[in-house]
This record gives structure tokens, C-alpha cells and sequence, in this order.
């Protein structure tokens, strides 16, 4: 659990972990080496070790720390998972003699749902399972993702739909000239942050488009049914804006542009029934 959470923080650096609990060193020497990144680019060797070796064979590494803040276990379920995690990482480093397996089985196991990516500077970002450039763009900002042109991992061009793995270092590229988010980025985003920052740019983008499409249709609307303008409509017309929720009347025409709306729907509210046909379009 321990480890999982440095490495959730920190970069690690490949090469650089050490199990000196399931090979003690002649001297009886006991720990866990890793060496991380820090947010400045220097290495930064961390040990983790217990007080007794009898706790770490019981609840693994963190034992004494959890002791020390009088913590109960059997009651924290969430620490006693990652506590059977840690104890699984010990098992695992027994059996396999290739510390690259290991490490392999170490990356997998720990979060199956998840992948931790990087930025530039080391910052780490949580995503869930195949998140592609476009969500850690939005992860980042949502200006950074409105404007990102392309990305590159690990260093390397990669395209918008490709899968992040753990351990990616992630570099969003951005152009201030970008016309904004494509709406095949709604198929590529596996988050629903990402996806609804892109619905609400286009919401918003598209405003004043729908407001006049909305507009023509209600019009078109009116005409079927031989319903002229007048100052009476119009006042009922902000009535139903209200009624719907609206701030503003131009908010049903922007509604009725994008398709929320029919212009049926709002025209039944203000004329009786008995003025309009019953066929729905």
C-alpha cells in the first residue's frame, strides 16, 4: 500500500527497487529501496521498514505505523485490502527470480483499473483504463484540452485514440489558433470530465447558431399552423421560458436549435389545443 502510494506521487525510477525483506542482506538488514523522481527532476531514494518482523509477516510493511496511530485493522477494510496487496507484492517477489517480471506483475496488479501517467514535470494523473491524450488533456485543463492540436508519449507522436499505460509519460500539444475540440472526440474520450467539457464548448460555441435555427423553426412552426406573431404570444412565450427553467427566452430557441426541443413542444404550451392539430410531427 505504501509503495503503491510513492509511486502513485512519484515517478519511479526503473532498476532502482530493492526487496531486502524477502532477501535480508547478511547483516539481517531489512527494507524496501525505491528511487523516485521528484517534481524538480532529482532522484530521490525512499526505505520503507518495520520495527518487528512479526508485524510484517502479519499485515505487511506498514504494520508499526498503523500500531503507532492505533488504528484497528480488522475494522479499516479499505487499509486491510492494501495491506493484502502488499502482502501479495512479498509473495510475488519470492516466487519470481526476474526482478523485470516483477516489476511487470507489480505494475499489473496493484491497479487493474487504473493507469498512472505522468507529465513533463512528474505530476501524476490517475486515470481509468484506456484514457487516451484527450482526457489527460482535460485532466490537465479544460483549456488545455479545447486546445490540443496532438500529443506525444514517452517522448514519441502518438495519435488522440491511443490507450495510456502506467508509467506513460504524457506531453500535450497545444496551438492557441486551435478551432477548438472535434466532436469525434466524444468517441475517443473514455472519461465523462472530458466528455462534457467537449459537449459544453460545443454547446456554447454553437449558441448563437442554434438560437437562430431554433428561431426559423418555430416559425416554420407557426406557419403550419396559420399562428401569426403577436404581443400576447410573446408574452406567453416568456411565461414558458420560465415554466421550462429558463433565464432567458432565448434559451428556447437555443434549445429548439439543438434538438432538446421541438418547436411543437413549446408552441402547445402557449396555444389552446383546440387551435392546433393533433398531429405530432
Amino acid at each position: 500500500a505504501v509503495l503503491g502510494l510513492l509511486h502513485s506521487i512519484w515517478k519511479p525510477m526503473p532498476g532502482r527497487f530493492k526487496d531486502y525483506i524477502a532477501m535480508p542482506k547478511s547483516n539481517m538488514y531489512q527494507s524496501l529501496h525505491t528511487t523516485v523522481v521528484t517534481p524538480k527532476g532529482e532522484p530521490l531514494e525512499i526505505q520503507i521498514r518495520t520495527w518487528e518482523m512479526h508485524k510484517t509477516a502479519e499485515y505487511g510493511i506498514a504494520a508499526h505505523w498503523k500500531y503507532k496511530e492505533k488504528v484497528d485493522l480488522k475494522k479499516d477494510k479499505k487499509i486491510e485490502e492494501r495491506l493484502s496487496w502488499l502482502r501479495q507484492i512479498l509473495e510475488w517477489q519470492k516466487d519470481l527470480k526476474d526482478p523485470k517480471e516483477f516489476m511487470e506483475n507489480l505494475k499489473i496488479g496493484l491497479f487493474q483499473d487504473e493507469v498512472f501517467t505522468f507529465t513533463p514535470k512528474g505530476d501524476v494523473k490517475i486515470l481509468p483504463l484506456d484514457s487516451t491524450p484527450i482526457d489527460f488533456a482535460y485532466l490537465i485543463h479544460t483549456d488545455v484540452g479545447h486546445r490540443c492540436v496532438g500529443a506525444k508519449v514517452n517522448k514519441k507522436i502518438v495519435p488522440l485514440n491511443y490507450k495510456l499505460k502506467s508509467g506513460d509519460i504524457v506531453e500535450i500539444l497545444t496551438s492557441k489558433s486551435s478551432r477548438g475540440p472535434s466532436r469525434d472526440w466524444l468517441k475517443i474520450a473514455k472519461t465523462s470530465g472530458a466528455k462534457n467539457r467537449i459537449k459544453i464548448w460545443f454547446k456554447k460555441e454553437m449558441r448563437e447558431e442554434n438560437i437562430q435555427k431554433g428561431k426559423e423553426l418555430f416559425e416554420k412552426e407557426m406557419e403550419k399552423y396559420k399562428i401569426e406573431t403577436s404581443s400576447e404570444l410573446a408574452k406567453k412565450l416568456k411565461e414558458v421560458s420560465i415554466e421550462l427553467g429558463f433565464t432567458e427566452l432565448e434559451s428556447i430557441f437555443e434549445n429548439i436549435g439543438y434538438g432538446k426541443l421541438t418547436p411543437y413542444q413549446v408552441l402547445s404550451k402557449i396555444i389552446p389545443q383546440d387551435k392546433i392539430s393533433p398531429i405530432i410531427p
